[in-house]
């Protein structure tokens, strides 16, 4: 299984959870069972066939390139990381 960390502003969307534990193979599954523990916080995240450019995903503090067959080593740690906007005009 794969440790998935869920920023607080994504957390109401995954039943107020701060990490879901997933099963890990490659990041395409760790979507799926992220989809499948809490679908609001899936659908944020992949609009079902892709991963929303919008996000980043870092596999034990790594960011990865968002590959669906990324490797994900059992027992690795997941971090979302949503865009931040904003800033001086």
């Amino acid at each position: 299984m794969a440790t998935v960390h869920i920023p607080a502003h994504w957390r109401d969307l995954a039943g107020g959870r701060a990490t879901i534990e997933v099963p890990g193979g490659t990041l395409q599954r760790v979507l799926d069972g992220i989809a499948r523990e809490a679908p609001a916080l899936g659908a944020v995240l992949s609009d079902g066939a892709t991963l929303r450019g919008e996000v980043a995903i870092a596999i034990d503090s790594e960011v990865t390139e968002n590959d669906p067959l990324e490797p994900v080593r059992e027992g690795a740690e997941i971090f979302l990381i949503p865009a931040i906007a904003g800033g001086a005009a």
